[in-house]
């Protein structure tokens, strides 16, 4: 049976690896290494947590805490992207907006005749 806490981090150590995979020519254990250096948890550790969730009871606290707080870092920095995407977009928006001129409701062939 496995604890609430184990989990929680497992999913969190998926997502960090899915952000840190870099494609085609990466490797797995290439990926978990670069997590292992970034949070401090032993690639043994990580590898474990992957593969053999079964055969655990529960997380290490220290495991827990680096992988909540790594996690945390990447949905910052997730959010701080599409912060700044959404203020390029408007920024656009507002300089077409400024650039669009209204046409004269009153331009037209119809007024020619007139």
């Amino acid at each position: 049976m496995t604890s609430v806490a184990l989990t929680e981090a497992k999913d969190w150590y998926d997502a960090l690896m899915s952000a840190e995979f870099k494609g085609r020519g990466d490797r797995e254990k290439s990926a978990r290494g670069r997590i292992s250096d970034e949070t401090g948890i032993p690639e043994s550790y990580l590898y474990r947590l992957q593969y053999k969730t079964r055969e655990m009871t529960d997380v290490a606290g220290s495991a827990y805490r680096a992988l909540m707080l790594a996690y945390d870092k990447l949905c910052l920095k997730n959010e701080e992207a599409a912060a700044k995407h959404r203020a390029a977009r408007k920024e656009l928006r507002s300089t077409y907006a400024a650039g669009k001129k209204r046409a004269r409701s009153r331009v037209g062939m119809g007024e020619a005749s007139n």
